[in-house]
């Protein structure tokens, strides 16, 4: 369905998603993604009916780079459909998500297809936090923003 969303959403363990995640608890990762979505989606016009899928509240292990065991660390997702929005301003909007996330200063990694109105994105904070954008088959947006991971209190119960 997404290809940039489902890169980003994979969460393959590495130094730029650990670096200061360790010390999270996932109350604060749960805040920060979603101030973090608030950050990016303030100002855009028409402004969109955010539609949760449902999928991003799962449990989310993290995967290692190396082997097959799981590290017991988690991160927090949240991913929404961007609903309501023109057909024909999609790369607009994604300008404006571009814009907000580089304007509070976080770095934007890749940029795609803007000029063929389909926009994909995907960017990173300096606290290992990511932003994914990607164009649906539906002509919508969706984002998702996720953070690093970290050990969470209590084990994941995918954990053995």
């Amino acid at each position: 369905m997404l290809v940039v969303l489902g890169g980003l959403g994979g969460c393959a363990r590495s130094d730029s998603m650990t670096d200061g995640g360790s010390k999270l608890t996932e109350a604060q990762a749960t805040a920060r993604v979603e101030e973090l979505i608030r950050q990016v989606v303030s100002g855009i016009t028409p402004k969109p009916r955010m539609e949760l899928i449902p999928t991003s509240l799962a449990e989310h292990p993290c995967i290692p780079n190396e082997g097959s065991a799981l590290t017991g660390e988690i991160y927090v997702v949240r991913s929404y459909h961007l609903k309501d929005l023109p057909k024909d301003g999609l790369s607009a909007v994604a300008e404006k998500i571009r814009g907000n996330w580089e304007s509070a200063g976080h770095k934007i990694t890749m940029t795609y297809r803007f000029d063929e109105g389909e926009p994909r994105l995907s960017g990173e904070t300096s606290d290992g936090f990511g932003l994914a954008l990607d164009s649906t088959v539906e002509k919508e947006l969706a984002l998702l923003v996720q953070s690093p991971c970290f050990r969470p209190s209590t084990s994941p119960s995918a954990t053995p």
